[in-house]
């Protein structure tokens, strides 16, 4: 069930906080590297590179896709209006598995009603396998919808990262993400990952 766009962010972002946290905690039992609350101060304190943008579009402003290196061993991948914004939306994987053991890792934010024809705005950000060649958002009436790839180079890591904002006319219509989907070069389904909405 959607909520309000200012609880909803508060939710996203403790919630995010909160998986990091736990994500940091199983790591550091494991291996022993740095506890927690480095992880939660480098989200705070440590820089944002933008990757892709995010344009306005209709009464939505602009925001943009940013990386998040941190030096707690975790890659961030944020959705925020720009680099110093604590409005900010995604999520961190430790940084030697920053697609979670998938061909993709994709994180939806969306502002507004009760049911899909309520959102007044939902993007998409993410980062998915180099061998990606063609992304898609499988469309809960049965379309798709292309989403463009740019190759990205984290450290010694390739990856090919995305952002997209969805029409506000198919949102309108009831028309929401179901799943995004990453195609090799052949059109062969490598990955699939559900949105939780549509």
């Amino acid at each position: 069930m959607l909520r309000s766009s200012k609880a909803r962010s508060i939710a996203v972002l403790g919630a995010i906080l909160g998986v990091a946290l736990v994500v940091a905690a199983v790591v550091a039992a494991q291996s022993g590297p740095r506890a927690p609350v480095d992880l939660e101060a480098a989200i705070a304190s440590e820089p944002l590179v933008k990757v892709l943008d995010l344009p306005g579009a209709e009464d939505v402003g602009a925001r943009a896709m940013f990386v998040q290196p941190t030096s707690a061993g975790f890659l961030c991948v944020w959705d925020a209006p720009s680099a110093g914004s604590k409005a900010r939306q995604g999520g961190c994987n430790p940084s030697d598995d920053p697609l979670g053991g998938r061909a993709l890792s994709a994180s939806l934010a969306y502002e507004g009603g009760l049911a899909i024809d309520g959102v007044k705005d939902a993007r998409l950000v993410g980062l998915a396998l180099p061998e990606t060649a063609d992304l898609r958002a499988i469309m809960n009436d049965g379309t798709a919808r292309a989403i463009t790839l740019k190759k990205l180079k984290v450290g010694s890591d390739e990856f090919q990262a995305f952002a997209y904002r969805f029409k506000r006319s198919d949102l309108k219509n009831g028309v929401g993400p179901t799943a995004i989907v990453a195609l090799d070069v052949n059109g062969v389904e490598i990955g699939r990952q559900p949105t939780g909405i549509g």
